[in-house]
């Protein structure tokens, strides 16, 4: 996107509160504003920030910061979203509205099935998606080879509005020389977020919601009430929608912690930590106004694509010698445990006692160590060796890794290093 017309503007103001002191108080703030048209949508956005600093003791400083942000659609979501193409459902699916033969518990028996055709929808359900009443479980319905249309596309894609608040608190103790820590607490919340969802986002968000109309709206039936329809005569009904659009909102929240520690050895050399840690509390949204919030931070599955332990850090120790010729780094990258949305007891996120998974539901938690060794020679050539992962831990198994992360490889390589040991080799030279 090209933005055609922006402005930006800070206002800094630094001022002594106490005076006579040996330390005097410090108060920062900042503000800025801009303005912003984009070439593919028609209306202007205004984005904003407010941040401050203050400093009551030397050892301490308290920061907050209250933001608007925006992010308009790539180029590829913009494309995405208007594009329109058909195709069919995948597998073997069918309309929920049409007799579905399928074993059911028996009312009067007790441990038995029977066979029925009833549809997999209430009547309610499909009445919301515009069936009329007289069709309802009517073979009509049945889409050929079991595969309805779906349609991407058609959409307008309009910018993400992010609203953001973080506080927090910076200790610099006098009495521990070197050492910085600092714990903050963010808050984010974006509206119309970007996303794209396939046909099942809106058939089992009508289902599940019992026919709420945000997700019901993205079947659009025929005028016969069928969702089958050609696809070189550029149908306007008779398909399910999916592609990439705007939503509701998504929520994220949490604690950032961070520590630096640098301490001289003496003639030894020098001993620089440093630490950062991520306590995820929510990560997810609510997906129309009528349905609950969605908190997807460690789980995965069910639309829960965030992939986000609750707890997750990485803590770095390098070692350097007093000449500075040689430096040994290790690095510790630890990622907490992931469960199936479907073991979370939250029905928000389809976690009922019928969906329950006995198998291969829960990822444990996993430490990967990095080691990088450094030679500077003569003050001209550096020689790196580094190891990533270097007690070559294995991915865990997910056999169902397309339908979370979209990858075949039985893993989740976004989130786990799937290639094992990786072991690198530089050298540079400074003329």
């Amino acid at each position: 996107m090209v933005s055609l017309l922006h402005y930006t503007g800070n206002i800094e103001l630094q001022a002594p509160l106490v005076q006579h002191k040996p330390f005097i108080e410090q108060l920062q703030v900042n503000g800025g504003f801009r303005l912003s048209k984009y070439n593919t949508n028609p209306d202007k956005f205004t984005t904003w920030k407010l941040e401050g600093l203050y400093s009551p003791v030397r050892d301490i400083v308290l920061r907050a910061s209250f933001n608007k942000a925006q992010r308009a659609p790539t180029v590829t979501e913009t494309y995405q979203a208007t594009n329109i193409n058909f195709s069919k459902q995948g597998g073997s699916q069918n309309d929920f509205c049409a007799p579905v033969p399928r074993l059911i518990a028996d009312p009067a028996r007790p441990g038995q099935t029977i066979t029925t055709t009833a549809p997999l929808a209430s009547q309610a359900v499909c009445r919301a998606t515009g069936l009329s009443d007289a069709l309802y479980g009517s073979a009509l319905l049945l889409c050929p080879d079991n595969q309805c249309t779906v349609r991407s596309g058609g959409f307008t894609a309009s910018p993400e509005t992010a609203y953001t608040q973080t506080y927090g608190i910076i200790l610099k103790p006098s009495f521990v020389p070197g050492l910085v820590l600092s714990v903050d607490r963010y808050r984010i919340k974006i509206n119309n977020s970007l996303g794209y969802n396939d046909d099942s986002y809106y058939t089992d968000g009508c289902m599940r919601s019992n026919g709420d109309p945000f997700f019901c709206s993205g079947i659009v039936r025929a005028a016969n009430g069928t969702l089958y329809a050609t696809a070189n005569t550029n149908p306007t009904s008779g398909f399910i929608r999916a592609g990439t659009t705007n939503y509701y909102f998504s929520i994220s929240r949490g604690y950032d912690f961070q520590g630096q520690y640098g301490v001289r050895l003496g003639s030894v050399g020098k001993l620089d930590m440093s630490f950062n840690g991520s306590l995820t509390t929510f990560a997810g949204g609510q997906d129309s106004p009528l349905q609950p919030q969605r908190n997807c931070a460690g789980y995965y599955g069910n639309g829960c694509s965030q992939l986000l332990p609750k707890w997750s850090h990485g803590l770095r120790t390098t070692y350097t010698t007093p000449n500075g010729v040689f430096n040994a780094s290790f690095n510790w990258r630890y990622v907490g445990s992931l469960t199936s949305a479907n073991n979370s007891g939250d029905p928000a996120i389809g976690g009922t006692p019928d969906r329950a998974q006995t198998t291969f539901y829960r990822i444990a938690p996993i430490s990967y160590f990095d080691l990088a060794l450094t030679f500077n020679i003569a003050k001209r050539y550096s020689l790196r060796l580094i190891s990533n992962n270097l007690l070559d831990k294995s991915a865990p198994i997910l056999p169902n890794s397309y339908d979370i992360s979209l990858a075949r490889s039985n893993t989740i390589p976004a989130r786990y290093d799937s290639l094992g040991r990786n072991i690198a080799i530089g050298f540079t030279a400074n003329f």
